[in-house]
């Protein structure tokens, strides 16, 4: 009797360590997944965001081709009004990045600064050009 409880309990601990195991193996798989989708998604440059956010819009509202022709070229157009607003306003904008770096810059190690850099440099590519001939 006792090594037939031993046998049991023997393959019951390694039942249970390779149901742990796979428990954690999907966890880890799970976030690694979460954590990249989310990575992308927070990356996409913003027309590529705008493209996700306007097709989740138009399948909420069921649109028929149509109003989803006429919904996208209203969204577009808004779009480019807002991108040329944000053009002009683009020497105040560097002024407010500029005085946050001065703040922020100082307090970080040089690790943080170069990782810091990268981040700042692709969130200002993202910003849009200046319109020609808006000086005003």
């Amino acid at each position: 009797m006792p090594n037939n409880w031993r046998r049991l309990m023997g393959r019951f601990a390694g039942t249970a360590c390779v149901l742990v195991l796979g428990l954690g193996i999907g966890w880890a798989a799970a976030t690694w997944r979460a954590t990249h989708e989310m990575r992308d998604r927070d990356a996409a440059a913003l027309d590529v965001s705008r493209e996700r956010v306007d097709a989740e819009e138009m399948r909420l509202l069921d649109l028929d081709p149509e109003q989803r022709r006429r919904f996208q070229e209203t969204r577009n157009e808004v779009f480019l009004e807002m991108q040329r607003l944000i053009g002009r306003s683009r020497p105040e904008i560097e002024g407010i990045l500029r005085r946050s770096d001065e703040k922020i810059r100082p307090m970080l190690s040089p690790r943080q600064l170069a990782i810091y850099d990268r981040l700042e440099k692709s969130r200002r590519q993202g910003l849009p050009e200046r319109p020609v001939g808006a000086d005003d």
